[in-house]
C-alpha cells in the first residue's frame, strides 16, 4: 500500500465520502469521524505492510481441519501484536472523543496512558473476538464496555485483515474456501457487514477482517433458513441494487449492495454507513443483527484469556 496521502485506496475513499455527503447531508458529522478513523486504520495497515506482511503461524492442513469442524482459522491461534499497532489505540480514543464519545473515550485513553489497560492484551483479546472478556474488564474498570470493545476492534482490524489476506492467498486454502458454507467468517468468525453482489456472485464481506466468501445457496446468513419467511426486499424500489434479506425465523437481516468490484479494506465501513437507510428499513420492521457467533460449543477459547487489564 502506498503512503496514505496518495494511495489509490485513500483517493477512492475521499471520492466516495464526497458523493455520500452530497446525497445524504445529514451524514456529514458521521462521515467526518469516519474519515479520521479510517485514516488511522489505513496508516496502521500501511505500517504493517511496510514492516513485513504477517503470516498466521498455522499450517494449511490445520486450517482445513478447522473448517471441516466449523471453526474459523484464527480460533485459538497465538499471534504477535506489532508494537506499531498499539500506537493506534490512543489515536482512536482521541478521534472518537472529538467525534462525539467525549469523556467516555478520553477515560479509556487515560487508562491506556497510565497502563491500567495493557495495549497488547487489549489488542490480543479483541483479535480473538473475545467480547465477553473485554466487556467484563471494562465494567470492572468503570469504563464503557461498548466503547472499549469498539476501540479494540478497530485497532486490531488491520492485523486481522493482514493475516486473512496472507492466509487466503495460499493456493490450497483459496481452492477449499468454497467448502466454508457458513454465514460467519472463515478466518475470524465475525458476521458479514453486508453482501456485495458482483458480476452475479454474492460475496459475504466480513465486518472485521474484510474476508470474502460465498454461501452455496440463498438463505439466511445467520440461521440458514430458506423457507417462505426468508424474503428479499428493496425499501426503495427506484434503487433495486440495494436490498435487504429478512429472515422471519430468527428475526435478522442482511444488507445486499450491488457493486462493480469488491470494496477494499477498510472502506467497507463507508458502504455500511452509506446504506444506513437499509438498516433503518429493516429495524422499522423489527429485524435486527445478532451478536457474535458463540463458538465455545465447537472449540472453546484456550490460548486467549482474561481481558484488557
Amino acid at each position: 500500500m502506498s503512503p496514505i496521502g496518495t494511495s489509490e485506496v485513500w483517493q477512492v475513499a475521499l471520492a466516495r465520502w464526497a458523493e455520500i455527503a452530497r446525497n445524504i447531508p445529514d451524514l456529514e458529522p458521521a462521515l467526518a469521524l469516519q474519515q479520521r478513523v479510517l485514516r488511522i486504520l489505513l496508516e496502521a495497515a500501511h505500517q504493517l505492510d511496510r514492516d513485513a506482511p504477517e503470516a498466521l503461524p498455522v499450517s494449511s492442513d490445520v486450517v482445513l481441519g478447522k473448517w471441516v469442524r466449523g471453526v474459523p482459522a484464527f480460533r485459538n491461534e497465538t499471534v504477535a501484536i506489532p508494537s506499531s499497532l498499539k500506537e493506534t489505540l490512543p489515536a482512536l480514543c482521541g478521534a472518537l472523543a472529538d467525534g462525539g464519545a467525549g469523556d467516555a473515550a478520553r477515560h479509556i485513553g487515560d487508562a491506556l496512558a497510565r497502563r491500567e489497560i495493557d495495549a497488547g492484551s487489549m489488542l490480543r483479546v479483541s483479535f480473538a473476538r473475545n467480547e465477553k472478556a473485554i466487556r467484563t474488564s471494562a465494567l470492572h474498570m468503570g469504563l464503557s464496555p461498548d466503547l472499549v470493545w469498539l476501540i479494540g476492534e478497530l485497532a486490531s482490524s488491520p492485523l486481522a485483515h493482514n493475516l486473512q489476506r496472507g492466509l487466503l492467498a495460499r493456493d490450497d486454502l483459496a481452492r477449499e474456501l468454497k467448502t466454508w458454507d457458513r454465514g460467519y467468517c472463515p478466518c475470524c468468525a465475525s458476521w458479514p457487514a453486508l453482501i456485495e453482489a458482483v458480476n452475479g456472485s454474492r460475496a459475504l464481506r466480513c465486518s472485521f477482517c474484510a474476508a470474502s466468501w460465498e454461501l452455496t445457496s440463498a438463505r439466511c446468513v445467520y440461521c440458514g433458513n430458506a423457507g417462505d419467511d426468508f424474503v428479499v426486499a428493496a425499501p426503495d424500489v427506484s434503487r433495486g441494487t440495494r436490498r435487504i434479506e429478512l429472515c422471519g425465523a430468527c428475526g435478522s437481516y442482511t444488507k445486499v449492495i450491488e457493486s462493480a468490484v469488491l470494496t477494499p479494506f477498510p472502506l467497507l465501513a463507508i458502504e455500511d454507513l452509506a446504506s444506513v437507510d437499509l438498516d433503518q428499513g429493516a429495524m422499522t420492521r423489527e429485524y435486527g443483527r445478532p451478536k457474535l457467533v458463540d463458538l465455545d460449543g465447537i472449540e472453546p477459547l484456550s490460548s486467549v484469556s482474561g481481558g484488557c487489564a
